[in-house]
């Protein structure tokens, strides 16, 4: 099996998971089906057709984005108070910068995808040495403006880069080398800066304080093993990870609602089960090992984007295992691209032919069908685009109504018919006065994300429906975050109550989180 037939064939696997969840979970996963099929096509169109421009253009892309990242980060940690939303996000984390994504880790892991690219650019030579060292440096500021210790822990894997690839130019390799040192010097100027503002720098705030989100991490990746334990074979369901933890008992659950284990291989093992997941993880495994020549050719050709490509894989790869980036397309699509770059690069194992020769049959339809494939996968995603856009307008209007928008009764209606987001128009349905309590219209938002709003709401309806033992599961379960809005529906639970609620009672249900589908 060739490097690519193997990456394929993973993705494929995953695609096939996902599809299946369409039908046995909640038709919104319908989402993440689409995704893996674009990304499945973006890698083997990749692979098939090796045009040096579009690898120069989309190095371009991220160099630019690169730049529109740094100019974000800088707004909204230096003059929040300039920032509107439209276009710049408002900053709800103080004392650091989140990016137009909202979340600093995303900030940190694009901008050094960003760095990867602008070090490709300027080894190729299409950045003169002196904006590419700038826009490296600049980049680093804004990773430290992130307060994300992923970016900080990923800065490391450029300094292994600068080390072993001696194909890049000094310059860039010297620069590359130090930026762990330049970081350094950006956080310790941010403290002082902070002091000197009396202004919040997050970073530096973390380290004064005894909490730790780590813990948190800690604490949902061994729930995930026992979920794994529990459900060896075939996992709890694509998708499914959120609902099964949070109604399976864990006296120590962490605080927060989790909707992922925060590690890669784990999200796979608790979901699709530890067979599929050793053939998925096998299959890339085999992938790039097929395609270990690739960084031998990129070393030989001045300007080969391959080792640039596997440096932004390890960059998302050190990401996976702490947070979830390839479950958002703006981080998966360029996985799927990069993936496809080293692919396609490593050596042909066929004897060299008479480049003269007129090509075989064969070859000729390969061309015509590669030409076709990166077409087909431009237009499924400008296509897809388009669609989400509009499909979430639909959405928006429910949470956010324009001047003159209906009741909202009228916009859930609405709502509940988008294929892609109608989940969330479930959630305001079944948490919003006068409140839908047909089971029914629990499945999707269950199958999302639970909050406290959704199982409080949810609890209500089981007991509506005569499912005592259910409702006074979930109850239990909804006891186990320590959640001040969690444990307000507690607050008649008390020695001194001669008749306390039925939420109160401590005795363990003998049932499992299968038992609560709606």
């Amino acid at each position: 099996m060739s490097a690519s037939d193997a990456s394929a064939a993973a993705i494929a696997s995953l695609a096939a998971c996902a599809a299946l969840s369409v039908l046995n979970v909640a038709a919104h996963r319908a989402g993440d089906a689409f995704i893996l099929i674009a990304a499945c096509a973006l890698i083997l169109s990749t692979t098939l057709q090796r045009r040096a421009e579009l690898n120069l253009w989309t190095a371009g892309a991220w160099w630019l984005a690169g730049l529109l990242c740094v100019v974000v980060a800088a707004l909204q940690y230096f003059v929040p108070q300039f920032v509107d939303s439209s276009l710049v996000a408002n900053n709800g984390s103080p004392g650091r910068a989140v990016g137009n994504m909202r979340q600093p880790n995303h900030l940190a892991t694009a901008l050094l995808c960003s760095i990867v690219m602008t070090a490709w650019l300027w080894q190729e030579g299409r950045l003169r040495g002196s904006w590419a060292a700038t826009s490296l440096i600049a980049m680093v500021l804004a990773v430290a403006l992130s307060a994300s210790r992923t970016g900080a822990l990923s800065l490391g894997v450029l300094l292994l880069w600068a080390v072993v690839d001696r194909s890049l130019p000094r310059a860039a390799r010297w620069t590359l080398a130090l930026t762990p040192v330049a970081y350094l010097i950006f956080w310790a100027g941010l403290a002082e800066y902070a002091a000197w503002q009396h202004a919040h720098f997050y970073a530096a705030e973390r380290l004064q304080s005894s909490s730790d989100i780590s813990s948190s991490r800690f604490a949902i990746w061994h729930n995930a093993l026992t979920l794994i334990a529990q459900n060896p074979w075939t996992g709890v369901g694509w998708g499914n990870f959120n609902f099964a933890w949070t109604f399976t008992p864990f006296p120590d659950r962490p605080v927060a609602f989790f909707d992922h284990t925060h590690n890669l291989p784990l999200q796979l093992a608790v979901e699709i089960g530890l067979p599929a997941t050793a053939l998925v993880l096998g299959l890339f495994g085999w992938a790039l090992w097929r395609a270990r020549g690739a960084w031998r050719v990129a070393g030989e050709k001045r300007g080969h984007p391959a080792r640039a490509a596997f440096v932004m894989l390890v960059v998302l790869g050190v990401h996976s295992l702490l947070e979830y980036p390839l479950w958002y397309a703006y981080f998966l699509l360029p996985a799927a691209w990069a993936l496809g770059v080293f692919l396609g690069s490593a050596p042909a194992k066929e004897p060299a032919t008479d480049l003269n020769a007129p090509a075989s049959p064969a070859v000729a339809i390969m061309a015509r069908w590669s030409t076709f494939l990166v077409r087909a996968a431009g237009a499924l995603m400008i296509v897809g685009a388009a669609y989400a856009a509009w499909d979430h307008r639909r959405i928006e209007v429910i949470f956010a109504p324009p001047a003159g928008a209906g009741p909202l009764a009228e916009r859930i209606a609405v709502g509940r018919e988008s294929l892609l987001f109608g989940h969330h128009a479930d959630y305001a349905a079944v948490t919003n006065e006068p409140k839908d309590q047909a089971l029914a219209s629990f499945r999707r938002p269950l199958h999302h994300l639970v909050d406290v709003r959704l199982l409080l709401a949810y609890i209500e309806a089981l007991k509506a429906h005569g499912r005592d033992a259910e409702a006074l599961y979930a109850s239990q379960r909804l006891r186990e975050f320590r959640r001040d809005d969690a444990q307000a529906y507690f607050k008649d639970c008390t020695a001194d109550n001669p008749a306390p609620p039925f939420q109160c009672r401590t005795a363990p249900v003998a049932l499992t989180w299968r038992d609560l589908e709606p």
